[in-house]
């Protein structure tokens, strides 16, 4: 299932496995539609079955793993009406939830986002290689982790969370493909502008412009790739 040449000089933690699987469904090193059972993941990693139990259902909370029966698991399928769905979705919820955890953020919150801001920018100005991408997409999900917490609504904290995982794993199949680089580049110096004033309107332009322009990728991204497997697209990986 996975190379765990970097887990082998110690038993690792449920945390360690956790982040390492999911950066793994992040890239798509694990297939969209590729099933993984319990007792197999726990003898390539050296687990015990509860551990890993754990984990996989930690990725189904995030909605990057679906259960299949009791101990059986696919990673989730990544098709091109899943992820036309998505991102309309994201499109209403994206910009509203930045305006919100913009013009609201306290002090503390907002020194924190720009900073996170100016640490995606610098990630994303090399390469946009594997571990460039995984580092860029955990900074994104912090961003807008905080801009939700921010907002002070519980039902958008709410609803965010069940797109999540798989926003950021749309987010990561772009960057692979080097789609999308400059706009989240300009993006994020633009909407580091808006923080100090607490300016929520720039702050809805800005990544509702930025969903449209990685929606489009999207659809070329995939449209690009005929291989399929079941009902998900299975991605090459850029090295």
């Amino acid at each position: 299932m996975a190379d765990t040449s970097a887990l082998a000089l110690e038993t690792p933690s449920s945390e360690a496995v956790y982040r390492m699987l999911r950066n793994r469904i992040m890239t798509c090193e694990l297939s969209p539609g590729q099933v993984l059972t319990e007792r197999e993941s726990a003898v390539e990693l050296g687990l015990a079955l509860a551990p890993v139990h754990d984990v996989l259902t930690r990725l189904v909370q995030d909605g990057l793993v679906q259960t299949v029966s009791p101990s059986v698991y696919r990673i989730t399928p990544l098709t091109l009406k899943s992820v036309n769905d998505l991102l309309t979705v994201w499109t209403l919820l994206g910009p509203e939830m930045a305006a919100l955890g913009t013009s609201r953020a306290d002090p503390q919150e907002a020194a924190k986002l720009r900073q996170l801001m100016a640490e995606g920018n610098a990630v994303l100005s090399g390469p946009p290689d594997r571990d460039r991408v995984v580092r860029f997409v955990d900074i994104a999900e912090q961003v807008f982790g905080l801009v939700a917490v921010a907002s002070r609504n519980e039902r958008l904290i709410e609803v965010y969370r069940s797109l999540a995982g798989e926003t950021w794993r749309v987010l990561a199949m772009i960057l692979l493909a080097a789609e999308c680089v400059d706009t989240l580049l300009a993006a994020g110096v633009t909407w580091g502008s808006t923080i100090e004033p607490r300016d929520g309107v720039t702050a809805t332009r800005i990544v509702r412009d930025v969903t449209v322009a990685t929606h489009m990728s999207a659809i070329r991204v995939l449209s690009d790739r005929p291989e399929s497997s079941g009902d998900g697209v299975v991605l090459p990986l850029r090295r």
